[in-house]
């Protein structure tokens, strides 16, 4: 199957139908990407994921060809020519020895259900390191081999180990823990920086809980009180269980944080 959904993508500045789209567009080169959030047809957090592609380029010494207003008239453009109301927008800046190409389409998505939300979800470990964790940047191989592991319908997410056994992030997530009443991640240069994760700290920060960025080893887990991922699909979501390790997830401050994520989504749509 296709990565691209939706009958409508955008290669450069030319609108094409899906059929003609081929996931191994990105086999070559290197592919700097970023993946959106749509709801009521439009882009959240859109500044934020279009500096942190900025940031991306730079960690691997490319640049982003198109400027802020070119990037969100094409998103725009590709949001109202499939009319899609709610779903994930995929832009790719691909970069070979003699080409660059841009590409903007709509991905399969897998939203939690409201029960995942309710009840948690479980996730596994599993031991891989993105090569470079602050760049957004294609890996096949670690795609993959995820996806296989994500094919188990009792599992949601693939955490990733570090080879000294640090808990550092999800395979398309981001990783927080609670501790009593602060909030513990990752140092923010072993991760890729997401934007719910941002996010959320920032309203750590407005509300007065206090979070830690520090290393995570596997045999302190059990330590917890509760933990939960962030991301574009995700958004703000409990875990249930990482391997055989218990987490609550009705834990008051995990709550409040998710309450208050979506006000902050809510204000943002109002906004735009």
């Amino acid at each position: 199957m296709s990565e691209c959904s939706e009958y409508k993508y955008l290669h450069n500045s030319d609108v094409k139908n899906s059929n003609e789209f081929k996931d191994d567009f990105f086999k070559k080169g290197l592919s700097l990407y970023e993946v959106m959030r749509v709801v009521e047809s439009k882009p959240i957090f859109l500044e934020d994921h279009l500096m942190r592609l900025q940031k991306s380029a730079k960690k691997v010494e490319q640049f982003i060809w198109l400027d802020y207003s070119e990037l969100v008239e094409k998103i725009k453009l590709v949001i109202s020519t499939n009319c899609v109301v709610e779903g994930n927008i995929k832009i790719v800046f691909n970069i070979q020895e003699n080409s660059r190409n841009f590409y903007c389409y709509f991905v399969q998505h897998k939203y939690p259900k409201k029960e995942e939300y309710a009840e948690g979800v479980h996730t596994i470990i599993y031991k891989a390191e993105r090569s470079n964790p602050n760049a957004k940047v294609y890996d096949d191989k670690l795609r993959s081999y995820t996806n296989s592991l994500l094919e188990n319908p009792d599992v949601y997410e693939v955490i990733l180990m570090d080879g000294h056994d640090n808990i550092r992030e999800g395979s398309r997530s981001n990783l927080f823990f609670i501790e009593g009443n602060t909030l513990v991640t990752a140092p923010d240069d072993e991760v890729l920086n997401g934007v719910v994760r941002k996010k959320i700290i920032e309203i750590c920060k407005r509300i007065g809980i206090p979070v830690l960025k520090e290393e995570i080893a596997y045999n302190s887990l059990s330590k917890f009180d509760a933990a939960f991922i962030t991301g574009t699909s995700p958004q703000v979501l409990p875990i249930k269980s990482i391997d055989m390790i218990s987490f609550n997830v009705n834990h008051h401050l995990l709550k409040r944080l998710l309450e208050s994520y979506r006000k902050e989504l809510a204000n943002y749509l109002t906004e735009f």
